[in-house]
């Protein structure tokens, strides 16, 4: 086990905020970095990530069919079972209600000020709008909001229970925040359409356990509203989109005419979610997203964490240069990949409306601004 009673004690420190909350992280850090050092911790892990899917099968739902998540302070053996089992995991109560409240707020501001008051979000009649770049290109695109670097984000990077929640996964403590997008999927509009099967994963260029992918809540995601969409159980059939890579990018559509696209199309599940909780899933899991046919609008975060390159000084400056300018990027080594890039480019309109971020240490840490090698060699207080 990694959590324990003290790893626990630290988390909720930590989450309790003021003056001290700083020491508690670091403490975490070091403590959840020796409890994964341990052998049978570090045996577990390499299992887990050499495993094999024992086949497709569902990801189990509750009795009100919204996904069953997983508590990583108490549940660790279920939730990693999951992963095991499916290569996807919910995890429970990321973030809180007010958590999750204040980052729609901030989400409508954002639209607000881009569009200097011209577009509500909460009036549709106003949609039109919608910022766009000099190509024509919306802000919102393809269900992404196009923004990368905003406080509203970092708050949710430097997370404790979703920094966590991903040292379960990758059984190591010195991790960095992928530098994702917000995802908005306005109802009956026309970006709020379905993504379709893929991977974000290219077998060509990287055939085994490389990447891990996730979506926050800061909505209800029923399935009418919007919801990720995997098929569990899928890794097994990675190696079969070498076939359908067009080139070496990362982003590899599944083949309907391919022999194995009726299998995984036919398991393909949605995957409802709670606002505050998380979906996971390794890259090479077949996955998509689901149509918003609702009346309400769909809000996520894409977010995820990998082992931090602090052996790789491009990564490590580049992570810093998109911090210091905002802009989305793509370079896999650094956190910094998304699907596809960025199609909006009126960054000096981001850059006016961004608010700056306010990284405690955990922030700093996950941003790759500060050096886990530093904390975790110092010498105890």
């Amino acid at each position: 086990m990694i959590i324990d009673d003290h790893i626990r004690t630290l988390i909720r420190a930590a989450e309790v905020g003021g003056p001290k909350a700083d020491d508690s992280l670091r403490a975490l850090v070091v403590a959840l970095h020796h409890a994964c050092q341990r052998p049978e911790v570090r045996a577990r892990t390499a299992a887990l990530h050499a495993a094999s899917s024992p086949g497709l099968g569902a990801y189990p739902l509750d009795a009100d069919g919204y996904a069953v998540a997983f508590d990583a302070l108490t549940d660790e053996e279920a939730f990693l079972d999951a992963w095991r089992r499916y290569g996807i995991v919910v995890g429970k109560g990321i973030l809180t209600d007010g958590q999750c409240a204040a980052v729609r707020d901030g989400i409508k501001a954002r639209f607000n000020a881009l569009s200097r008051g011209a577009c509500d979000f909460d009036r549709p009649e106003t949609w039109g709008a919608m910022p766009a770049d000099e190509n024509g290109t919306p802000v919102l695109s393809r269900g992404f909001f196009e923004i990368y670097h905003d406080d509203i984000l970092a708050q949710i990077r430097q997370n404790v229970r979703a920094y966590v929640h991903h040292v379960l996964i990758w059984g190591r403590a010195d991790l960095w925040s992928s530098f994702d997008r917000l995802g908005v999927k306005l109802p009956a509009h026309a970006e709020s359409k379905a993504l379709p099967l893929h991977v974000d994963q290219n077998p060509n260029v990287h055939p085994h356990f490389k990447t891990v992918q996730g979506v926050l809540a800061l909505t209800d995601c029923p399935v009418e509203r919007g919801t990720f969409v995997g098929v569990p159980g899928s890794r097994d059939y990675f190696p079969a989109y070498g076939a359908m890579a067009q080139n070496r990018g990362e982003f590899v559509e599944l083949d309907t005419n391919a022999s194995i696209a009726p299998q995984l199309a036919a398991q393909a599940q949605p995957i409802p979610l709670r606002a505050g909780d998380m979906v996971s899933w390794d890259s090479r899991t077949t996955h998509a997203n689901s149509e918003n046919i609702s009346d309400q609008a769909r809000m996520v975060m894409y977010h995820a964490y990998g082992p931090a390159r602090e052996d790789l000084p491009e990564a490590v400056a580049a992570r810093r240069e998109a911090l210091r300018t905002g802009i989305g990027s793509n370079m896999r080594e650094a956190l910094m990949h998304a699907s596809k890039k960025s199609r909006y480019s009126d960054y000096p309109a981001l850059a006016a409306t961004r608010v700056p971020e306010k990284l405690n240490i955990l922030g700093k840490l996950v941003y790759g601004t500060e050096s886990y090698e530093k904390i975790i060699a110092a010498p105890a207080p």
